[in-house]
C-alpha cells in the first residue's frame, strides 16, 4: 500500500517532480565539479607553481670556523665541500620519487671575461650546469631534467636554450649569458668571448659563443651558463658540484619530508627548503580550496531553498489527499515517510546526474585554468549522492511539518 501511494504521488505530479529534480541537479552539479577539482587541484596548482623554480636547495656539509680575537668572534671562515655528481640521481630513488619533477645541479667560478677583439676584462660568475639533460634511473627509466625544465617560466630567452645531449663534452662552445653582462660587455647572440680561470699558478682559458641572453630579473642576470663537463674541466673540478637545486611537489606531503629523505639517501649534504615559495604556495591552495567550499555552500542552500518551496506547494495541493489518508487511520509518521521517501529517490536521481554533470564542470573549469582534463574522481560519487540526500530530506522538513499538522476533521468539514 505504501509504495503504491509512494508511486502514484510521484507518476501524478510529474511537473512538481521534475522541478525539484533541477534543483537538484543544479545544485549538486557544482559541490561535485568542486570536488573533482579539487582532489585534482593539489597536484596540477603545484605543477604550476614549480615552473617558478625549485624549492628545494641540497648543500654539502661544511665546516664553519670562526674567527676572531679572544672572546670576540669577528668572521667564520667555510671549509668548501662539493657534492659528487655521480650522486645526483640519488634524489630520484627517495619513497616520494614521484613528487620530485626536477633537479639541476650548478658549479660556481669566478672567471676572467673579455669579448673578442676587447682588451677590457670583466670578474664574472660562470656556472656549470645541465641545461635539458636526460639522466637514466635506477631500472634503466629516462628522466628529463635541468635548468630549462625548473626556471623556463620565469627565465625569459633571447636565442636559444643550450642542449646537453649534443653539447655535454668538455670541448663545447657554446654559453648563455645574463643580460646585465650583455649589457655591461655590449655583447650580442652570435659574438664570442674568452673565459680564463685562475687558481695559484693555474690558468685555464676557453673561447665561447653567446647563443642566448637570460633575463630573469634576479641573481642569474650576473651569471655566465655553461654545459657543466666544460665548467668541470675549466676549474679541474671533475663530477664536483656546489649545489642541486630540486623541484618538488610538496601537496601530498611536507616539504620538510622530502628534504629528509633526500638527506637520507646522500648523508653529506643538507637539503634546505625554500620556505616563503612552499608558504605561499599552501596559502594559495588553502585560498582555492576556501574559496570551493563557500561556493558550495551557497550552491546547496539555493537548493534546499528552492526545492523546499516546490515540496510546500506539492503539500498545498495535496491537502485533501492528506487529509483522507489520515482520517482512515493514517498516523503522522506514516505521512512523513511518505515524503521523505519520496524527496530520498529524487534525491539519489539527481545526486547521480548532478554528479555527470559535474564531471563536466570540472573539464571545463580544468581546460579553462589549467589547460587540462580533470581525472574524474569515483569516491566523490557516493559522497555527492550522501549529500544530495542529505540535502532532499533538510528540503522536506517544513513541507512535511505542514504535512502533519493537517486536521483530518478539517478536511472531512471542507475546510
Amino acid at each position: 500500500m505504501f509504495f503504491r501511494i509512494l508511486r502514484k504521488s510521484i507518476l501524478t505530479r510529474k511537473g512538481k517532480v521534475a522541478i525539484s529534480l533541477i534543483a537538484i541537479i543544479m545544485g549538486i552539479s557544482i559541490p561535485s565539479a568542486m570536488l573533482n577539482v579539487s582532489l585534482d587541484i593539489n597536484e596540477k596548482i603545484g605543477v604550476e607553481f614549480r615552473k617558478f623554480g625549485a624549492n628545494l636547495l641540497v648543500v654539502p656539509k661544511s665546516d664553519t670556523i670562526q674567527v676572531g680575537i679572544g672572546d670576540i668572534s669577528l668572521s667564520s671562515v667555510t671549509d668548501q665541500q662539493y657534492i659528487n655528481e655521480t650522486d645526483i640521481y640519488k634524489i630520484k630513488t627517495i619513497n616520494w620519487s614521484r613528487n620530485i619533477l626536477g633537479y639541476a645541479p650548478f658549479l660556481y667560478q669566478v672567471v676572467s671575461v673579455r669579448a673578442k677583439g676587447s682588451l677590457e676584462e670583466q670578474r664574472v660568475v660562470l656556472t656549470g650546469t645541465w641545461f635539458e639533460k636526460n639522466t637514466t634511473l635506477e631500472g634503466g627509466e629516462i628522466f628529463t631534467t635541468g635548468v630549462r625544465r625548473l626556471n623556463s617560466w620565469w627565465w625569459t630567452i633571447d636565442g636559444e636554450w643550450i642542449k646537453d645531449e649534443t653539447n655535454n663534452s668538455t670541448d663545447s662552445i657554446y654559453c648563455m649569458i645574463g643580460t646585465t653582462v650583455a649589457e655591461k660587455m655590449s655583447l650580442n647572440l652570435g659574438d664570442e668571448i674568452e673565459v680564463t680561470y685562475k687558481e695559484t699558478t693555474q690558468e685555464t682559458t676557453k673561447n665561447l659563443q653567446v647563443v642566448g641572453i637570460i633575463t630573469s630579473g634576479g641573481v642569474e642576470d650576473n651569471h655566465i651558463y655553461i654545459p657543466l663537463p666544460v665548467a668541470q674541466n675549466l676549474s679541474q673540478r671533475e663530477n664536483l658540484v656546489h649545489s642541486v637545486q630540486v623541484s618538488a611537489l610538496c601537496t601530498a606531503c611536507p616539504i620538510e619530508t622530502i628534504a629528509a629523505e633526500i638527506e637520507g639517501k646522500i648523508t653529506y649534504i643538507e637539503a634546505k627548503t625554500i620556505l616563503q615559495m612552499t608558504n605561499a604556495e599552501m596559502s594559495v591552495l588553502s585560498k582555492i580550496q576556501l574559496t570551493m567550499a563557500f561556493v558550495t555552500i551557497i550552491a546547496l542552500s539555493a537548493t534546499v531553498l528552492g526545492m523546499s518551496t516546490t515540496l510546500t506547494a506539492s503539500v498545498l495541493e495535496r491537502y485533501t489527499e492528506i487529509g483522507l489518508i489520515k482520517s482512515i487511520g493514517a498516523e503522522n509518521r506514516k505521512i512523513a515517510a511518505l515524503f521523505f521517501a519520496e524527496s530520498s529517490i529524487i534525491g539519489l536521481l539527481g545526486g547521480v546526474l548532478g554528479f555527470l554533470f559535474g564531471i563536466i564542470g570540472a573539464q571545463f573549469v580544468g581546460l579553462l585554468v589549467f589547460n587540462s582534463l580533470v581525472t574524474p574522481q569515483l569516491i566523490v560519487l557516493p559522497i555527492i549522492l550522501g549529500v544530495s540526500v542529505g540535502v532532499s530530506l533538510l528540503a522536506s522538513l517544513l513541507p512535511v511539518k505542514r504535512a502533519m499538522g493537517i486536521e483530518p476533521v478539517l478536511v472531512l468539514r471542507g475546510l
